[in-house]
């Protein structure tokens, strides 16, 4: 038997804002040890999805 700490998020869609800053916040509480490794992890998954995002936008206005 493997022992797992699981949380369950219930997120409201309508304020995505404030609900994913929570989970960040739990989620680094519950490893104060590694909390800078997470945030540089979270920060490169968040510059490639916005790299593909920018990189949509501006091929839709090149074709307009």
């Amino acid at each position: 038997m493997k022992l797992r700490q699981l949380l369950e998020c219930t997120i409201d869609l309508s304020d995505p804002i404030t609900e994913l800053s929570a989970v960040i916040s739990t989620v680094l509480a519950s490893h104060p040890d590694k909390q800078v490794d997470i945030l540089h992890a979270l920060d490169e998954q968040i510059g490639l999805a916005l790299a593909v995002l920018e990189t949509v936008n501006t091929e839709e206005e090149a074709e307009v």
